[in-house]
């Protein structure tokens, strides 16, 4: 229901101006859009706040520049936001983790179009070029052919059967799994237990690793991208945000160690994993040499916004064509601002 009031509201707008309105009032504000991966067969089914049908991709991205909205790359929008000569109503467009699906299905939109975009790379998996582990335990539970599960020694103790139709049943054994497989064994014996559950849900793990699914471009198609122009960037080498300063220069230091040979320059923009954030983080990040750093926090940037803490829009397979429009034309950030401004005097 909150989601037709607010398609409703927003068609409304926009066939009777308001939306024209809120674009030229929301002008000085820089838009940032967030992508993640792209569907190779059915994840945007499975997860559609991460997964996008290329169509939708295409369908976005003609609207940005059929109305007219700039598109400037990461390093040019922020400079020209600090000294206020931004045009007016510009795009960034960035993604996040580097999945290879965007390679495969965004990219030769953007190459048509002649966009420029950010890609925020997680390097581990880069290098492993196996599928994202979590998420291939997780992507197999949806997709699995069977309603029951037999997880005996998987973790060591486990014991009995799980059934599938059962959410929490069916949760906290991913959970436990992934916990186990992630912090107590090597990444050959989590593809072997990858395998493994494969074979107890009825899901091919191995096509899922010839086709790529789930899985993040290799070091070659980096550096094919960055050849072509494309700005690769930071988002950690193991995709966590450590809670240390230590922690985090490691990770920083990781990821740089394999990106910076593949571009050839210093990877200074950064994007926190899983849009985990908080104040105590910015000295460390600055200590590092990282100039901005994106959230997943809604909203526009201007002038005055925290380089550190810039905001972006998700998009996904699950936002509407309309919501979309609203969020990339300012009238949700009006709305936000409203929405703020009679909280704030009711309290």
């Amino acid at each position: 229901m909150r989601r037709l009031l607010k398609n409703l509201i927003y068609g409304v707008a926009k066939g009777l101006g308001p939306m024209r309105l809120a674009r030229r009032r929301t002008a000085r504000g820089l838009r940032i859009l967030c992508y993640h991966g792209f569907s190779l067969d059915d994840e945007y089914l499975w997860r559609p706040t991460t997964f996008m049908q290329a169509e939708t991709f295409r369908k976005r991205v003609q609207y940005v520049v059929t109305q007219g909205f700039p598109v400037l790359g990461l390093s040019e929008a922020v400079a020209r936001l600090g000294c206020g000569d931004l045009p007016p109503s510009a795009v960034v467009i960035t993604f996040d983790d580097a999945f290879y699906s965007m390679y495969r299905l965004a990219w030769p939109v953007l190459c048509e179009l002649r966009l420029p975009a950010t890609v925020y790379v997680t390097t581990y998996y880069c290098l492993k070029g196996n599928p994202v582990f979590r998420l291939a335990v997780q992507y197999m539970f949806w997709k699995a052919a069977v309603d029951r599960v037999d997880l005996a020694g998987m973790p060591p103790g486990t014991a009995g059967t799980v059934s599938l139709r059962d959410a929490k049943e069916s949760h906290r054994a991913v959970w436990a799994i992934i916990g186990w497989a992630e912090t107590q064994c090597t990444e050959q014996e989590r593809c072997e237990i990858a395998r493994e559950l494969g074979v107890r849900l009825g899901v091919n793990y191995d096509r899922l690793v010839q086709d790529r699914t789930l899985s993040l471009m290799n070091t070659g198609e980096l550096r094919e991208l960055a050849e072509a122009g494309m700005d690769l960037q930071l988002h950690t080498h193991r995709h966590c945000m450590p809670d240390s300063a230590s922690g985090l220069a490691r990770e920083i230091q990781d990821n740089r160690a394999v990106l910076e040979p593949l571009t050839g320059r210093r990877a200074v923009h950064f994007c926190y994993p899983s849009g985990v954030w908080s104040k105590h983080h910015l000295p460390w990040l600055e200590t590092e040499g990282v100039a901005t750093a994106t959230t997943c926090d809604p909203g526009l940037n201007y002038p005055d916004t925290p380089r550190l803490a810039l905001r972006r829009f998700l998009d996904g397979e699950h936002i509407d064509q309309i919501t979309f429009e609203g969020e990339v034309n300012g009238l949700a950030e009006v709305l936000r601002r409203a929405r703020s401004t009679l909280s704030g005097q009711g309290s």
